[in-house]
């Protein structure tokens, strides 16, 4: 437990200069409630919060980025008890990135984080035994400023764009095959790909240092109405791709070996996350509660991120055969992305995703 503080401490000194780019006060909210739900939740884990009762449960030691948005899903369960109510304690673990988390989860650190298939495939493929779960389908979107002139896909030729998660970021890539199909053009070569921190993205874009970007969901619901527009979201490419709109991309990731050695804590898990987002998805009220986990600077910014959120619930397992939908996709992706990641022989490995019920 004394390590996962001492991560949690280090992680906080790495991202400091991240912090300092969002505004005060929303770092400061969400900090706050942040730090209390890491506390409480590992004083569940050593059975403080409930004499008695945590002790004889399983721990699941699910990692987590300070900021992200899993964090009000598990404020959610905790404040209900639904996980204990489901047989387990979730403990989180707070990790620096995306990086972090998976580095975490390979070292035996973690025992759960939410991350691609596409890591998944690779990691199987090189011999790996991860499973994936769908947590959530894409919601993100290309916003361009209004003032850019840039009215359909083509227009980004020529154009600076910033694009959040790096060179091999699922919507980036997924928006070179949209623009390659329906533009006839490369982004990485006929654009100007600008790549950034989801904050830092943000604020260039908000300067006017940028006319376009693609960033996360919860980062271009921040942006203004006035002055700004959603060109494409990435669940309208992907019909125009041949794939579902829903097709599944990020989900709850573990080893098999840790699955089939703690089958009730699996079931428990999901069935507790499950619980906290459909309630997190139906109730107005809980938006309120989790606000300052959010840093919603207004409760448009609010109610934006409610509405966010809720598109990336909306009509779960849609997608019919997640594998298949994976499958194409990925292909799509070594087509117009060439991506480094993918497996080894271009095809996602059986056991990428989990059988029902995660185990």
């Amino acid at each position: 437990m004394a390590q996962a503080v001492s991560a949690r401490v280090d992680a906080r000194g790495q991202r400091r200069d991240d912090e300092a780019m969002i505004k005060g006060g929303y770092a400061a909210r969400r900090a706050l409630a942040s730090l209390g739900l890491t506390v409480l939740a590992v004083l569940c884990a050593m059975g403080l919060a409930a004499p008695g009762r945590a002790a004889d449960l399983p721990v699941v030691r699910v990692g987590v980025l300070k900021f992200g948005t899993v964090n009000w899903e598990l404020d959610v369960m905790r404040r209900y008890g639904l996980d204990r109510a489901h047989g387990v304690v979730v403990a989180p673990v707070e990790l620096a990135g995306k990086d972090g988390a998976a580095v975490a989860l390979q070292g035996g650190t973690v025992d759960v984080i939410l991350t691609d298939w596409l890591w998944v495939a690779r990691r199987r493929s090189l011999g790996g035994d991860y499973t994936f779960v769908p947590h959530s389908h894409a919601t993100g979107g290309l916003i361009v400023r209004t003032d850019s002139g840039i009215k359909t896909v083509a227009d980004l030729k020529g154009r600076k764009i910033g694009i959040a998660g790096g060179p091999v970021d699922k919507s980036w890539l997924v928006l070179r095959a949209y623009a390659k199909k329906t533009a006839g053009i490369d982004l990485a070569h006929d654009a100007e790909p600008v790549f950034a921190a989801p904050p830092l993205l943000l604020a260039t874009l908000e300067k006017g240092s940028i006319p376009a970007a693609i960033n996360f969901w919860q980062y271009n619901a921040r942006l203004p109405q006035q002055g700004y527009s959603e060109l494409v979201r990435v669940e309208d490419m992907l019909p125009a791709l041949g794939l579902p709109a829903r097709t599944p991309l990020l989900g709850w990731v573990f080893s098999e070996h840790w699955a089939k050695s703690n089958p009730a804590a699996v079931q428990g898990f999901l069935a507790a996350t499950q619980a906290a987002r459909d309630r997190l998805a139906a109730s107005a009220e809980e938006w309120q509660k989790i606000a300052p986990l959010t840093g919603a600077e207004s409760p448009a910014v609010l109610e934006r991120l409610r509405d966010a959120y809720r598109r990336g619930t909306e009509g779960e397992g849609e997608a019919g055969n997640p594998a298949a939908a994976a499958q194409r996709l990925l292909d799509l992706l070594i087509a117009y992305g060439g991506i480094d990641e993918a497996p080894a022989n271009g095809r996602v490995p059986p056991g990428t995703f989990a059988a029902a019920g995660g185990s």
